[in-house]
């Protein structure tokens, strides 16, 4: 039976006395200045873990930042997950709240090349810090050069630094000419999921900001939609690297990676031929299997020779061995063994080529949807916490209970009926009919609210025509019930 506008109003007073009771911290809610930036996503957690989880599923081009604060006076690190263009937004408005930064580069992701330095000055009085940069960026272009064949200069190595009278500490970052390493352990940095600290960002408890140093080179103009301090920030990002057919991936493995990689793994020859940063299986084996799969059908003997995952567009590059079926020509190719890529944002995945005609033509084959137990969703299962983290506009953080409409524990004092019309009409939002329906309701209870005060302070009679259409309401009402 239809519900009456009487109905309705109760209903809405009985919720908004809930929540009067029961108020709900202020939601964080983005309001980026132009019409093309991305779609807001603004998400704290307490553990990484969660964070790698949400970020691998959203559907949305997001990242991982880490936050150290003072919560209950108590240092912490939460973790946020946005899209790079919304974090800048915030961050340059030079929140107290995000004055404590690190970017997390993801475990066997692509990236760029990257050092921190530092030393103890009083413990080294005769050290000068700046010749000793200049001589390790003079090292590494030459032997980039030697190894890699890359041509670069001082140009391209982005100098920051955070120096005070107690401590020597730069951060160099390596924009390397359409070239990449493989992931962090190539690099021979750090370890997987690394922290690494913000271009003008400072340590909880110091005030040291990471700037340009007074003997930076890197200059390159910024492109028009971005200011410079922009353009540095995301240009020193670490793992804001992209994917192109001619990007060449570095790698850098130790001997005992190299005997590593030549070896199969135990599962049944998932990859066959040699993988290069020596790891049997991607952070997506299930995904692998899949790909195997693909190379393995129809009597093809093909294998993985290698995979690279780029976090920037959440995707997986996988290149095959002994593989050469190419869409593009309908048939396998004589020599050239092809790419599979599959796209994690959009779970699909399409063949690229390493032809050279297949690449002058810049061919893509359709997109294919990956099976429903390989993609995110299925692999990655959402974690029920009972407390998270919120931010307000002014950046405060509170930690607060999850609020959960689907269980009568989490709201006291609402009845099963309110929880029932709280679900249907505000969580999920009411349809268009609804909509209208309520939006005609409020109109009429506008024009009867008026004409009848114009009636009781006798400055006007009720029209014939509202006298009218209110009778006839009425018995249409009537009839329905």
């Amino acid at each position: 039976m239809k519900r009456t506008w009487v109905e309705k109003c109760k209903q809405i007073e009985e919720l908004a006395s809930h929540y009067k009771s029961h108020p709900l911290n202020s939601p964080y809610r983005p309001r980026l200045a132009k019409p093309w930036q991305p779609s807001s996503v603004w998400r704290l957690f307490h553990r990484q873990a969660a964070a790698l989880q949400l970020a691998k599923t959203c559907k949305e081009d997001v990242h991982i930042f880490a936050l150290e604060t003072v919560l209950d006076d108590v240092g912490r690190r939460l973790y946020l997950v946005t899209t790079y263009t919304e974090f800048w937004f915030y961050y340059n408005k030079n929140s107290q709240t995000l004055a404590h930064c690190y970017e997390v580069i993801p475990a066997d992701t692509v990236c760029k090349l990257y050092f921190d330095l530092e030393f103890c000055k009083p413990a080294n009085p005769g050290a000068d810090g700046r010749k000793m940069v200049a001589l390790l960026i003079e090292f590494f272009i030459r032997k980039l050069q030697e190894h890699y064949g890359l041509t670069c200069s001082a140009d391209c190595v982005i100098n920051l630094d955070s120096s005070t009278n107690e401590k020597f500490s730069r951060h160099l970052i390596f924009l390397l000419p359409n070239a990449a390493f493989k992931d962090n352990i190539h690099v021979g940095v750090y370890t997987k999921n690394r922290n690494f600290r913000l271009y003008k960002s400072s340590k909880l408890g110091k005030n040291a900001v990471l700037e340009l140093a007074e003997d930076n080179k890197f200059s390159c103009r910024p492109p028009k939609h971005l200011s410079a301090e922009e353009h540095i920030f995301l240009s020193s990002l670490i793992s804001n690297v992209r994917f192109t057919d001619s990007l060449k991936i570095l790698s850098c493995a130790s001997p005992s990676d190299r005997n590593e990689s030549s070896r199969v793994s135990s599962g049944g020859s998932l990859i066959s031929g040699s993988v290069m940063n020596g790891y049997q299986v991607s952070p997506y084996p299930e995904i692998d299997q899949f790909i195997w799969s693909l190379v393995t059908r129809e009597g093809f003997q093909g294998g993985i020779r290698q995979w690279n995952y780029f976090a920037l567009e959440e995707l997986l590059v996988y290149d095959t061995t002994n593989y050469r079926w190419c869409e593009n020509i309908g048939r396998a190719h004589k020599s050239n063994n092809v790419m599979l890529l599959v796209d994690l944002k959009r779970d699909v995945w399409y063949q690229k080529c390493h032809d050279p005609i297949c690449r002058v033509q810049n061919f893509k084959s359709d997109c294919y949807p990956l099976p429903p137990e390989v993609c995110l969703p299925s692999i990655f299962k959402e974690e029920d916490e009972d407390w998270c983290f919120t931010m307000d506009e002014n950046g405060n953080i509170k930690r607060t209970q999850q609020l959960d409409i689907h269980t009568k524990e989490h709201l006291p004092g609402m009845s099963e009926e309110l929880i029932g019309t709280c679900e249907r009409d505000w969580e999920d939002c009411m349809d268009d009919v609804c909509m209208l329906e309520a939006a005609e309701d409020a109109e009429l209870a506008d024009i009867a609210d008026h004409s009848v005060a114009e009636w009781n302070s006798g400055h006007a009679d009720i029209p014939d025509e509202l006298l009218l259409e209110a009778a006839i309401n009425d018995h249409d009402t009537s009839v329905q019930q």
